[in-house]
């Protein structure tokens, strides 16, 4: 990547104990990562999925420093700050009702499902049953290839990018061969999880609108609305002071 020292220094003027060698390697990215979740140091996972990025973004051409910014920071508003790997569906009734459309969920059913202010969060059944309702039925079926009782839990959002659905783990099985239908839980290590963002990265040609500087629809095609904007257009800048 060009200009490697000059965001290493950067990085290091962040506070971020990497080595200025001019390599944007796994480190670096770790600690970009951190820089663009506002992170103030760097933890396990966020090693790991450094490690994962330098593996894998080269195989799909997020070799730019405007697309790493992109990619980083579409991953960075999905996994929380690159802390989660699983998504978490321990919503109250007003985040359902902002996240998910009412073709999706009725006004009645976020009422019934969401968490109630001030109780206690959702026990991993209840959030199973918001998955499979928001995921499910005729919507989950067309957008997301859901078909089967239950696939709205078990392909709810995983890895680097959370990859939702049945016909998106179904693209990480054509492409890597490992059997992620059957182990869905599998996008949840670190590398897997990377390597499955950008196996989706790839499939809806994220880099044409990266390379557009294009945000709105780089979010539309990485989360299907505009959900979130404003936090990755704020991640973005993070990413872009680094590495820009």
């Amino acid at each position: 990547m060009e200009n490697a020292m000059r965001a290493q220094q950067r990085l290091i003027a962040k506070g971020y104990a990497i080595e200025p060698d001019g390599d944007f390697g796994a480190h670096s990215l770790a600690a970009l990562m951190c820089h663009v979740g506002s992170k103030p140091s760097v933890g396990p996972l966020q090693e790991k999925l450094g490690a994962a990025a330098a593996k894998y973004f080269p195989t799909v051409g997020l070799t730019t420093p405007l697309r790493i910014a992109h990619a980083l920071a579409q991953q960075s508003v999905e996994t929380g700050g690159f802390g989660k790997l699983v998504e978490n569906l321990n919503y109250s009734a007003t985040g359902l009702r902002a996240t998910f459309s009412k073709a999706r969920i009725s006004d009645a059913e976020c009422q019934a499902l969401g968490r109630k202010p001030g109780g206690a969060a959702l026990s991993a059944a209840q959030q199973e049953k918001i998955a499979n309702l928001v995921y499910g039925g005729a919507w989950g079926l067309k957008n997301l290839g859901n078909k089967n009782p239950g696939d709205g839990w078990n392909f709810r959002g995983r890895g680097a990018k959370q990859t939702t659905g049945r016909s998106n783990y179904a693209d990480v099985v054509t492409v890597t061969g490992i059997d992620v239908i059957s182990n869905p839980e599998l996008l949840e290590d670190p590398d897997m999880g990377m390597r499955a963002a950008c196996v989706f990265w790839d499939k809806k040609n994220c880099n044409k609108w990266a390379d557009k500087d294009d945000i709105q629809n780089l979010t539309i095609a990485i989360n299907g609305g505009t959900n979130g904007l404003p936090e990755r257009k704020a991640a973005l800048l993070r990413a872009k002071a680094i590495l820009l």
